[in-house]
């Protein structure tokens, strides 16, 4: 998966209108919950096989964290 193909997914995973990039801090995003989180650990898991807890997102403070995580 592309850097850019990985920020597409994360619009839908987030399910959200705005434009996000690697810098896009995850608290300035109203869609930023526990629902989305787990959405996140989803997607890590199903397309990257990387397992993750909520106690990994509280470290996490942009996008471009969770595509470090995945191993982008």
């Amino acid at each position: 998966m592309t850097k850019d193909e990985f920020l597409t997914e994360m619009v839908e995973v987030l399910q959200t209108e705005e434009e996000i990039s690697f810098d896009t801090v995850l608290a300035d995003l109203a869609e930023w919950d526990s629902l989305s989180i787990m959405a996140t650990m989803a997607f890590l898991d199903k397309e990257f096989g990387v397992k993750t807890t909520m106690k990994d997102y509280k470290d996490m403070k942009t996008i471009g964290d969770i595509a470090k995580k995945a191993g982008l």
